[in-house]
């Protein structure tokens, strides 16, 4: 990095590793990436902020206009994000007309001269970061002296743990605009602790008197506490405890028939703690799911989440509060879900559906009628319908119950805009294209095949490799699926030869994405995905109808050949290139697995024999590794 512009500046090769370091973090041009930049000098600061801007020009690009753009907090309203969206919302040619890598912040230095609580405003505002993510398109630089890299840490944990990358410049402070002081104070006298201890101190003052309402408020306060240091990632078994300990207490400090009687003159706040509490048990069962077991003692958290939401809902009138009543429906609804996975599974799917389907009865609203909180709920418990009516369809009257789940998948994508929210939108099709195809499978149909293959290519416009890699690859796998059940729908063999040729393309996609990911990561399974391309190639090999050459035919073999070998789960000897199946399901699975593709080769190896004779049966067996052999040549 040159150092023609700014002279007086001279970095140590330590600075210049971490400049370029950030340089080419920026260039990637990345989505969601939060940086955060920590130097104590201004005129080191300014030099840097504007060195990045200059060196990430592209040689087209006017020196006016740099794709990093630089922002100024607000020291009256400090809100990074607002920042950002005003000025896209005044520079909307800029987006247009140029690429941008992302904003910079300047200015949080500043901030160390303000009033405490517009100290504490700035870091509540890095808190809602979680909110905007998604509108924010392009990397955020945020720089900080280094007396605010605590604050944030401490204070802004949902900024903090989202954050790519922190860059620190050692230099020297600038006394006249960094008062390091000023922030370690303000981080020692105001930090979280403080407001704790003085609850708990105003909770035993209260206690000496006789029960209040104000008591039963403070009690119902800390277990909010609590509840907000779990959600802020401090998942510990005695934040769990105090926090429900501290909402039981809160309900037994006036009896109910007490309460009621006081109703007129005091504020109703038993329902809001009622769901506070089913929320933290709801929590806390979370917490402790192992991945494929569940003992009875972790289900009574989920069982008594359920119990404090029913209470809930016994003293909401839905007349009154319906959107209260429509959130602890929509509690109830998820927690019958939730153990409809361990127990009971129809029973609970079904008082899941109930409870949705209540709260969607305040909801009934056309788009342009509703807020966009609403909406939002509108569409997400649809799409929730849909897949407890496609999971109540595994278990019994498939054919209304998926025809149902279409129905509410659809009704959901009425409220959902792939510009708004692409992601989302993405999984709806592809929910919505699984529901046609597994309708497929109890209604044959060609038209079902179609929409569902429809579905997911609309899925497939969002959900792309670099946005949403896992999922991209378990769509492009469905994908093929759909393709290959409906080329068995034609006789005639051009079609179903241009139909089995669009499943290998799918198929592949979803196995060239998946060998970028973790095998853990996957939600389908490859080696039945090499076991599918296998038998597609297979069976454009064996159509004696399509005119194919025998070089052509041979070499169709081949390919299923080494996809069926790929397939082979006693071949993989390393524990990294076995997917997460094989870890996760029973021997007998395992066997069976196996057992399907021996018989996919024996039908391969006997094509060869049908193509080209001994010779044609000798060149396959000579691709068959050594451990299978035996079990092969025994058969044949």
């Amino acid at each position: 990095m040159g150092t023609s512009n700014h002279s007086s500046v001279i970095l140590s090769e330590t600075n210049q590793r971490t400049y370029h370091r950030l340089q080419q973090a920026l260039r990637l041009q990345l989505r969601h990436q939060i940086f955060i930049a920590v130097c104590d000098n201004i005129n080191l600061r300014n030099y840097l902020a504007q060195q990045l801007e200059t060196d990430l020009l592209s040689p087209n690009q006017s020196k006016i206009s740099s794709p990093l753009i630089r922002l100024k907090l607000d020291l009256s309203d400090p809100n990074p994000f607002e920042a950002i969206a005003r000025w896209s919302a005044q520079n909307p040619s800029n987006l247009e007309h140029q690429p941008i890598i992302g904003f910079q912040i300047l200015g949080v230095e500043h901030l160390t001269r303000q009033p405490p609580a517009i100290q504490w405003s700035f870091l509540r505002y890095l808190r809602t970061l979680e909110q905007y993510l998604e509108q924010l398109e392009f990397s955020l630089l945020l720089w900080i002296s280094s007396p605010w890299l605590c604050c944030i840490e401490q204070s802004a944990p949902e900024f903090w743990n989202r954050r790519t990358g922190v860059f620190e410049w050692i230099s020297d402070p600038t006394p006249s605009d960094v008062d390091a002081s000023s922030v370690s104070e303000f981080s020692t006298e105001e930090k979280t602790p403080d407001p704790l201890k003085q609850l708990l101190d105003q909770i035993q003052s209260l206690q000496e008197q006789p029960a209040s309402f104000s008591l039963r408020q403070a009690y119902q306060q800390l277990g909010t506490i609590y509840r907000d240091r779990i959600i802020a990632g401090d998942k510990t078994e005695l934040n769990y405890t105090l926090g429900i300990q501290a909402y039981e207490k809160a309900l037994e400090i006036i009896p109910e028939t007490s309460f009621q009687l006081n109703h007129g003159s005091e504020p109703d706040n038993f329902i809001e703690i009622w769901n506070d509490l089913g929320t933290l048990y709801w929590m806390r069962f979370h917490q402790q799911i192992p991945e494929k077991n569940v003992s009875a003692n972790v289900l009574v958290d989920l069982e008594q989440s359920l119990i404090c939401y029913q209470n809930s809902l016994m003293k909401t009138d839905p007349e009154i509060e319906p959107d209260l009543y429509i959130k602890i429906q929509k509690n109830l609804g998820i927690a019958y879900s939730n153990l409809a996975t361990w127990q009971d599974t129809t029973q609970n799917l079904e008082q899941s559906i109930i409870a949705y389907t209540e709260a969607l009865s305040y909801l009934k609203l056309t788009a342009d009628q509703v807020n966009s909180v609403q909406i939002e709920d509108y569409a997400t418990i649809q799409n929730n319908l849909g897949t407890l009516y496609w999971k109540l369809a595994q278990q019994s009257q498939p054919i209304p119950h998926l025809k149902a789940a279409i129905t509410a998948y659809t009704e959901a994508m009425k409220f959902y805009t792939p510009q708004q929210d692409p992601l989302n939108y993405g999984l709806l099709q592809t929910n919505l294209g699984t529901a046609y195809w597994t309708l497929s499978q109890h209604q044959p149909s060609a038209k079902l095949l179609l929409q569902a293959i429809q579905a997911y290519h609309q899925a497939l416009t969002y959900r792309t490799p670099e946005s949403a890699p896992i999922a991209c690859a378990a769509t492009y796998n469905n994908l093929g699926i759909a393709y290959w059940h409906l080329a068995n729908h034609y006789q005639k063999s051009e079609i179903r030869a241009r139909l089995l040729k669009r499943a290998i393309v799918a198929y592949s996609k979803a196995l060239s994405i998946a060998r970028c990911l973790s095998p853990t990561q996957l939600t389908f399974d490859p080696l039945a995905t090499h076991n599918n391309l296998g038998l597609t190639h297979y069976q454009l090999a064996t159509d004696s109808n399509l005119p194919l050459l025998q070089t052509t035919r041979i070499s169709l073999l081949k390919t299923a050949l080494k996809h069926h070998l790929q397939a082979d789960i006693n071949g993989l000897t390393q524990p990294e290139t076995k997917p997460l199946t094989i870890g996760a399901i029973s021997d007998s699975k395992l066997a069976e697995h196996h057992q399907t593709t021996l018989s996919y080769l024996l039908k391969t190896i006997r094509a060869f024999y049908n193509e080209s004779g001994l010779q044609g049966q000798n060149l396959a067996l000579s691709q068959i590794p050594g451990h299978l052999l035996p079990e092969i040549l025994r058969v044949l």
